[in-house]
């Protein structure tokens, strides 16, 4: 197992339940709900940027947007523990904002924002207050990737003599997310430890095909809070 550390930035904000917002929520409702019975909100999730990740393994576009598509109905939990129990919000929608900027690895910049919701509950009252207020903020996300090119030789990057942070020819080399190959869950997390822990990647080799199974598990930091 490798572990790496990204310092990223993210946004929780609330949603208005507009028409069209709660037309989507039903979708996954089994019973229709209306504006008085949720509660939405927003996660700034990623982007491609690329000089902007600590452990120099940042997306690249086609992961961005696979991993937009592939967060859509996945379920919102505390801690990464899988328990049906554990389920408080779920993920309606996402949307992709491609920005006027072009990236170190020459793409257009492109971030990836979730749409979520949440049943008004007395249960969820107090997590809905504590959202509001920026107390729960940091958010997890954890996703799937089949390969890591590098960003010098274009090779897959366990098997190129390049490390990440070092410059070749005026060149940073950099891990690059190449591909999103599932999307599983999001956690509200607490505040890391350390200073600097932001984006947290856990990669498990599968002995049948490594290269289509490094699994990466996010930990989105220092998450701005904006109420609109």
């Amino acid at each position: 197992m490798i572990n790496g550390k990204i310092q990223k930035t993210a946004a929780i904000g609330a949603l208005t339940a507009t028409d069209e917002e709660l037309a989507k929520v039903n979708a996954f409702a089994l019973n229709e709900l209306s504006a008085d019975d949720v509660y939405l909100f927003k996660i700034g999730v990623c982007s491609n940027a690329q000089d902007t990740d600590r452990d120099n393994e940042p997306l690249l576009r086609n992961a961005v947007i696979q991993l937009a598509e592939r967060l859509k109905g996945r379920t919102i939990i505390f801690d990464h523990m899988p328990s049906a129990k554990n389920q408080v919000a779920r993920i309606y929608d996402t949307e992709l904002e491609t920005v006027d900027e072009q990236t170190e690895a020459g793409e257009q910049l492109t971030k990836l924002t979730a749409h979520c919701y949440m049943v008004k509950t007395a249960t969820n009252a107090d997590l809905i207050a504590e959202i509001r207020a920026g107390i729960k903020k940091e958010v997890s996300v954890g996703f799937s990737t089949g390969r890591f090119a590098c960003s010098v030789c274009g090779k897959d990057f366990d098997r190129c003599p390049h490390r990440k942070g070092h410059v070749y020819s005026g060149k940073t080399c950099r891990a690059q997310i190449t591909d999103c190959t599932d999307a599983y869950e999001v956690s509200f997390v607490a505040v890391p430890c350390q200073i600097d822990a932001g984006t947290k990647k856990a990669y498990t080799p599968d002995d049948s095909d490594r290269e289509k199974s490094l699994r990466a598990r996010i930990r989105l930091n220092e998450i701005l809070f904006k109420e609109e």
